[in-house]
């Protein structure tokens, strides 16, 4: 057994040092020794998960908890697995089965909670993150989560409370940091927010996520472009008020030109004015997150400044096709601006767990799938309305 304690004990110190490989190889030897350990098995899941293997994973964990049917830690991991592959029907059977067995643990149901909120679940959460809190009152994922809900339903001071005291307890987690920066974020404190956002980066740099909300947060912070981009984006997270706003002036625009009314030159000025804190967020900004990495250009390097990118997509397609229409005056375009604010207002709506914000795995792709989608389906109504003619 010498060998076992000793294989595990370097997997668990790989995993605290964040070398997943490593941890995951060393956990496999202990396997050699004892097929059915199960602190090895965890440790293997964890790390596949770390390094997004979700399907190996699964393999490994089905395995697993056939060999450890009574295994608490097995069905919790196996519920963390599901609830990042978006299966959060079956991360909650896992994750209730783990409370079943092991019913006093605070972070099982801080995990059900995330579960239940991909449901939009929030009272069953809130009830849950509650529970997990009387069973660990400084648990810091609780804390996290509970304050992040708070921000949502409205209660900024029990939330402000939480988060301080989530930050108290963790000052080097950088999760905690972004659930303050989100809070402040709200509080229309984007300096307070870009500060922590760039603490959490420091602190675990190679988190896209956070880096990509810390290059959101930098572009409402530059002097120069700090008025026409507040005065569109104010403290949305979602950007819902950014697409809305942009959405409303073509459209109002385009629906009085398909109407024949005729604009004078000054009108026209007008509206170029009125557009253009508009196509300073929409086109100017994305090219401003992604110069502050310093990199030479790459669709990779711009997918990680821009991983709301689907959006701000979307809304470039709406003012083009917009200025487009009013130009030729080819009713599809119309079509193609109506469906790129609709769609890209729905997308906005989309909030990340842990930020509020929408974040976006594969950014160039979503921005490629939802353009066809817009363009294809504004030609479907471009032509059965000249077919209904």
């Amino acid at each position: 057994m010498s060998d076992v304690n000793y294989h595990l004990q370097r997997s668990s110190q790989f995993y605290e040092l964040d070398r997943f490989e490593n941890c995951y190889q060393e956990a496999t030897e202990v396997l050699k020794y004892d097929a059915e350990n199960e602190e090895a098995f965890f440790l293997i899941i964890l790390a596949l998960l770390h390094q997004k293997k979700y399907d190996k994973a699964e393999q490994i964990g089905n395995t697993a908890i056939g060999t450890n049917p009574g295994s608490d830690r097995l069905f919790y991991a196996m519920g963390i697995l599901n609830n990042r592959k978006d299966n959060f029907g079956k991360a909650k059977n896992y994750l209730e089965a783990a409370i079943r067995i092991a019913p006093t643990k605070s972070k099982y149901f801080v995990q059900l909670a995330k579960s239940h909120l991909y449901f939009n679940q929030v009272k069953q959460a809130q009830a849950l993150l509650h529970h997990s809190l009387k069973l660990d009152p400084n648990s810091e994922s609780a804390l996290q989560l509970k304050s992040l809900l708070e921000q949502q339903t409205g209660d900024s001071q029990e939330a402000q409370f939480l988060a301080d005291k989530a930050l108290k307890l963790s000052p080097e987690n950088a999760h905690t940091h972004l659930i303050k920066a989100t809070l402040n974020w709200k509080n229309k404190n984007f300096e307070a927010a870009e500060s922590h956002l760039e603490t959490a980066v420091q602190l675990q740099p190679q988190n896209q996520d956070i880096l990509a909300l810390w290059l959101e947060s930098r572009t409402r912070n530059l002097s120069k472009w700090k008025i026409p981009i507040n005065l569109l984006a104010g403290n949305s997270q979602g950007l819902i008020r950014t697409s809305l706003t942009s959405g409303v002036l073509t459209f109002l625009i385009n629906v009085l030109l398909s109407n024949q009314v005729d604009f004078g030159p000054v009108i026209w000025i007008g509206i170029i004015l009125v557009l253009t804190p508009s196509i300073i967020f929409w086109f100017i900004r994305p090219f401003l997150k992604f110069s502050f990495l310093n990199k030479k250009f790459s669709w990779a390097i711009f997918e990680v400044a821009n991983q709301s990118l689907p959006i701000e997509f979307l809304a470039c397609l709406n003012i083009i096709s917009s200025l487009i229409y009013w130009i030729s005056g080819n009713g599809l375009f119309f079509g193609i601006s109506f469906l790129s604010t609709l769609i890209g207002t729905g997308l906005a709506a989309s909030k990340n767990t842990d930020s509020y914000f929408p974040i976006f795995k594969n950014p160039n792709r979503t921005s490629g799938v939802y353009f066809i989608i817009t363009v294809l389906s504004a030609l479907v109504l471009f032509f059965l309305n000249k077919w209904g003619k």
